[in-house]
């Protein structure tokens, strides 16, 4: 039996070396938001051998971007090819993490347990069959249909026809006002939409509502958005941001209503539209 001694007499194990480099590739597909996703996975072992593999299907790229997404496939094979080159990332919205070490694995398998745990956007859709898409009109139409229904009030709320008449300094102009209570002007948006277009859209149903409260002489406003059902929580994160970042560039008398279920949206509208019609 050894003592103590002859066992600090003994070499130190060499220390373990690694079997090559890892790194993640993201990207930002929407400067506004600022939001990173993990696209891909680039391996190089001792032997300077490099292997990149990044998202190459839509998959739960739909539920976050829509339409959007195929640009994200876009960016991410050129990301790809750059990475197996040694190049530097060739955009500012491609972000190459630095590198860690990985241990006692084959560089194709290092890079596909690290992609299969990194990027997760990979993974299919397993708890829809397809992506909901639900338009700015359709939301209009089903929060409208729902409020007709449950509206108890002796005024009209919901416009005959949406398209109001401005006559601006310029001339006249037509904005779309669906909600029209006494003493308020009000609007219907869905959020089903990419970041990048949601936004858009919500700014510029602002627009139409200052415009037709100042013309009209309206002293409240009123924003309701119908978000989307069953979509993860980075959906809801985006889309939080998105009106954040709208809302805190709008007059205090604007109100906001936010629901995923189009009864309880029309709730909200009616709650509004009574309050301000007093």
């Amino acid at each position: 039996m050894n003592s103590w001694v002859d066992v600090l007499k003994e070499p130190s194990p060499r220390p373990v070396e690694p079997a090559g480099m890892l790194f993640v590739i993201r990207c930002i597909p929407d400067a506004f938001t600022g939001e990173r996703l993990n696209i891909g996975v680039c391996g190089i072992d001792r032997g300077g051998k490099r292997l990149a593999k990044v998202v190459t299907e839509p998959g739960r790229l739909q539920c976050l971007y829509g339409e959007s997404s195929r640009n994200v496939l876009l960016l991410a094979e050129v990301a790809r090819e750059a990475a197996a080159l040694g190049s530097p990332s060739p955009s500012q919205q491609i972000v190459f993490d630095e590198p860690t070490p990985f241990f006692h694995s084959e560089l194709e398998e290092a890079v596909e347990n690290t992609f299969a745990d990194q990027v997760t956007i990979a993974l299919p859709q397993r708890l829809q069959a397809h992506r909901d898409d639900v338009s700015d009109d359709t939301a209009v139409s089903v929060v409208t249909d729902a409020l007709k229904k449950i509206l108890q009030l002796n005024f009209e709320v919901v416009a005959s026809t949406p398209q109001v008449l401005i006559n601006s300094e310029r001339g006249p102009r037509a904005v779309t006002i669906p909600l029209q209570p006494r003493n308020g002007v009000g609007t219907i948006r869905s959020a089903y939409y990419s970041a990048q277009t949601l936004k858009s859209h919500l700014m510029d149903s602002v627009l139409d509502l200052e415009c037709a409260a100042r013309y009209r002489e309206k002293r409240a406003l009123g924003l309701f958005l119908l978000r989307p059902k069953r979509c993860t929580k980075d959906v809801h994160v985006t889309i939080d941001r998105v009106v954040d970042g709208v809302m805190y560039r709008c007059p205090s008398s604007l109100h906001l209503g936010q629901s995923d279920e189009p009864e309880e949206l029309a709730h909200e509208v009616a709650r509004w539209a009574n309050q301000v019609a007093g």
